[in-house]
């Protein structure tokens, strides 16, 4: 359900110190007997709460509509076959298969629970992961939620092992849909950038404010009427209201986001938008970010053998060779023992659909599972041919291995186990080599050790495999076993390709001045291949391992920190440890993470980027944005479309700004020169609703600036108008003002009726607006450029404008309402002369340097 109302967005809109100004603005125009001028000043208030209401339910309902493309999946057992299917399309007595990192997608009865602890926190605010179990429990007396160990329940998370359980009850009927008005009613916090806007709103208020106290309190000691005075201050007041503000900030920021999903990148909050310009290092995985994603096992090193294995990718086809000549898997023992080692110690499950073949599961076992099919032993070793696990110790990031206790046909019981090769070896009194058991020796365990630097040195992930025999399946704890009689299998060279694009993005990054570090959970060598393949690292710095960073005193961990750009064997703790680090020398820090274990660290940065393919539940719901695509390029891109957003926010405030500080202008100095007011109140109203609002509306589809990726990160506390912004908007709108100023005296002068006078400064000004957008589109002030014609939003917006201001000027209602008249030919040349001058002006001094927008520094 939605968590803000329809009526409660509408009746928002009137909080804003716009809305006050102007309804203070209403009723004292209907205490000096202006009605018409107060009724539609309310109309105004009314039609911008309108606009208001409609950009921001639009914009709400658009990022709603972008959340559910993150569909939350669940693998289902149907046929005798592990499915991917919706959340949403799990049904009564479904078997969920479950691992680390998922969240559950209904209520149901444990069948099986390996290691299985459960975060159950949002149902019973217990914080400690509760260890499930499988066991029947008697009681007399209804148990609580907690007591229900052998349940799972939905909306919770699997922070550890694996299992699969009975779907009992789904949507309203679980424990969850009973309590679910828990999770509603959340009050969304104004954000930064709101803040911000409103920041720019009150600097334009309080200084018309103090420039309408100097016209009245002048117009006062000069011996002016004070109800004239009254409506010229109602008139600056009305002048300094930025109507298009709100709608404007709303609908640049929803196109932005849309723009980014387009690219993959779904962004969950607006904060995000407005952080993701700013940011000043990326900390990215490897796997899948900085690489493909298709995990291959090229070659299998087996004692003192080496078998290559041929083709890339998941589709099971290839050919096995040794020493360049093929070899029949399914008839040598010691490739089919290796295999069957493998197969048995992965999760992951190779499925076919339309032609093409995906991995569910982890990549890393998805390379183990396709070479066993290759060799076309995958059916030997399933559960319907005898091969039955009994007991699992799931892979922890931790540890770093995973082993299986698994009954053979003959009814024996092997355990096999794998993971990282040091691991694994020094388990391990034994070694396989030459189709026999030997002595692990200190010798064997250095070759092994230099032979696994070599291959992760060339960028392979290795893995490394042990197996026991004879095990024993009731009397001692799995982990115990692994304690004794373990052999050495041998190594697994997995590859994983960079992406072809990745060089590029990260040469991108760093001229954007944005810094990307590596952080992977592979050993030094591989990290440190991958990294001076890509351009993260030079070969002059070195790698850092996780638990050299931890033992680091604080002062050296900075100096660390800000020398070292790939880490190594890091540990979901590690990776929060560097973010606050970094965040402690003021990094604006854009995380990456897939695991549930990295919901803290993407908590902790100022983005976090959870994967969309390969990421958990947890990981995408802890998470700022998700990568569609698991892409790293695709993060530069959403810090380019952050940037372009705010330089169309900044573009809209200046245009909005300085138009509106023309029209101030304009009525002081007339005052002050001794005429009459240059303009009604209502002709300032419709200036600002019809030349203001469809403009600033189209430079949200700005094309990007040049170079926007060669500029250094914005300071994200910086004020979105910066003192110079502020000289250059005041100085633009005081040029703009002297031109229908000149007009309107001009056209008094020659003895023309006061409202042919303010119609022809009302046009002259509504004209200066239009092409004001030349000053405001690109930041070299030059506006009339090759990208002048892409942006047709901004045509039509002139257009409209245009013919919106003759509506105004020849219809008789208009006049009426407006206090305006007809304009012959002979006076247009006198708006041409008027509106065009200011602009030539301010577009010949930006030619020559001066009045270019600010830099970001």
């Amino acid at each position: 359900e939605s968590g803000v109302s329809p009526w409660a967005i509408f009746f928002r809109q009137f909080k804003s110190i716009v809305m006050a100004l102007l309804t203070v603005a209403a009723l004292i125009s209907f205490f000096i007997g202006e009605t018409v001028e107060a009724v539609a000043v309310l109309v105004v208030i009314v039609l911008t709460a309108i606009l208001g209401f409609v950009m921001e339910y639009k914009a709400g309902k658009a990022i709603e509509a972008l959340r559910k493309t993150i569909k939350p999946e669940a693998k289902v057992l149907r046929a005798g076959k592990v499915k991917e299917i919706k959340a949403t399309h799990v049904v009564p007595g479904d078997i969920v298969l479950l691992e680390e990192g998922d969240r559950v997608s209904a209520d149901g009865r444990l069948l099986r629970a390996d290691n299985l602890s459960v975060n159950e926190a949002m149902l019973t605010g217990e914080s400690d992961a509760v260890l499930k179990h499988t066991d029947a429990i008697e009681s007399e007396e209804q148990l609580d939620i907690g007591a229900r160990k052998n349940m799972v329940f939905m909306g919770t998370t699997i922070t550890k092992g694996n299992g699969r359980f009975l779907v009992t009850a789904t949507g309203d009927q679980t424990e969850m849909g009973k309590i679910s008005e828990m999770l509603q009613g959340t009050e969304d916090e104004t954000t930064p950038l709101e803040k911000r806007l409103e920041q720019a709103g009150r600097y334009l208020i309080v200084l018309t404010l103090i420039i309408t106290a100097i016209v009245a309190f002048t117009g006062y000691i000069t011996g002016r009427d004070l109800e004239e005075m009254i409506k010229t201050a109602v008139a600056l007041a009305i002048a300094a209201v930025p109507e298009g503000l709100p709608a404007a900030a709303t609908i640049t920021l929803a196109i932005g986001m849309n723009r980014m999903v387009k690219k993959n990148a779904l962004v969950k909050n607006l904060p995000a938008v407005e952080t993701l310009g700013s940011s000043t290092v990326i900390c990215t995985d490897k796997t899948g970010t900085l690489t493909e994603n298709q995990m291959t096992l090229r070659f299998m090193r087996i004692g003192r053998r080496e078998i290559a294995i041929s083709n890339t990718g998941y589709e099971p086809v290839g050919e096995f060779k040794e020493e360049a000549e093929a070899i029949d898997p399914t008839s040598d023992q010691e490739i089919k023992t290796f295999l069957k080692g493998a197969y048995l110690c992965s999760d992951a499950v190779l499925t076919r659909e339309e032609n093409q073949w995906t991995v569910i599961g982890d990549p890393t076992e998805g390379a183990l599972v396709v070479a066993t099919k290759k060799a076309g032993l995958d059916e030997t070793f399933q559960e319907k041919n005898g091969y039955i696990r009994k007991k699992v110790i799931p892979f922890d990031s931790d540890t770093k291995y995973m082993a299986v206790l698994v009954e053979t046909p003959e009814k024996e019981f092997e355990i096999y186990a794998k993971g990282a090769p040091q691991v694994i070896w020094n388990m391990c009194g034994q070694k396989w080599e030459d189709g026999q058991t030997v002595e692990l020796k200190e010798e064997d365990r250095e070759r092994l050790e230099e032979e696994n630097r070599r291959l992760a040195g060339k960028g392979y992930r290795v893995l490394g495999l042990a197996r026991r025999t004879n095990a024993l399946v009731e009397e001692n704890p799995l982990e115990e076993q692994l304690k004794e009689k373990m052999v050495f299998l041998g190594f697994a060279a997995i590859l994983d390709p960079p992406r072809e694009d990745i060089s590029s993005a990260i040469e991108e990054a760093n001229h954007a001045g944005i810094r990307t570090m590596m952080l992977t959970g592979d050993q030094q060598e591989t990290a440190m291949a991958i990294a001076r393949e890509i351009g993260i690292e030079s070969d002059e710095k070195k790698v850092i391992r996780g638990v050299e960073l931890e033992k680091l005193s604080p002062d050296k961990r900075k100096k660390v920190l800000s020398e070292n750009n790939v880490y190594a064997q890091v540990s979901p703790r590690h990776k929060l440890d560097i973010v606050q680090g970094l965040k402690e020398e003021n990094e604006i820090i854009a995380m990456t993470g897939d695991g549930v274990n990295d919901a803290p660290a993407l908590k902790k940065a100022d983005i976090g980027i959870a994967m969309g393919i390969r990421g958990t539940t947890v990981a995408k719901e802890a998470s700022d944005m998700v990568l569609l695509d698991d892409r790293f390029r695709t993060i530069v891109e959403a810090v380019r479309q952050g940037r372009v957003i705010f330089d169309n926010i900044q573009k809209f405030i200046h245009y909005l700004l300085s138009c509106n500080l023309s029209e101030i202008i304009f009525v002081f100095l007339a005052i002050v020169l001794g005429m009459p007011a240059p303009l009604v109140a209502l002709q300032i109203l419709w200036l600002n609703v019809a030349t203001g609002v469809f403009p600033a509306l189209a430079m949200a589809w700005e094309t990007p600036e040049e170079g926007i990726m060669e500029k250094p990160p914005r300071d994200p506390k910086a004020p979105i108008i910066t003192n110079r912004y502020k000289a250059l908007i005041g100085f633009q709108g005081f040029v703009l003002a002297l031109g229908p100023l000149a007009t309107y005296l001009w056209t008094s002068s020659e003895g023309f009726a006061i409202e042919q006078a303010r119609t022809v400064g009302f046009m002259t000004l509504a004209m200066v607006h239009l092409m004001q957008v030349l000053n405001v589109r690109r930041s070299s002030g030059i506006g009339i450029d090759r990208t002048i014609l892409k942006n047709r939003p901004l045509w039509m917006a002139l257009a409209i404008t245009f013919l919106l201001q003759i509506f105004a000027v020849y219809t008789p209602f208009m006049q009426t309402v407006l206090k305006t008249a007809s304009l012959s030919f002979d006076m247009w040349y006198r708006v041409l002369i008027g509106s065009i001058v200011p602009i030539v002006v301010l577009q010949v001094l930006a030619l020559m340097g001066v009045g270019r927008h600010e830099k970001t520094k």
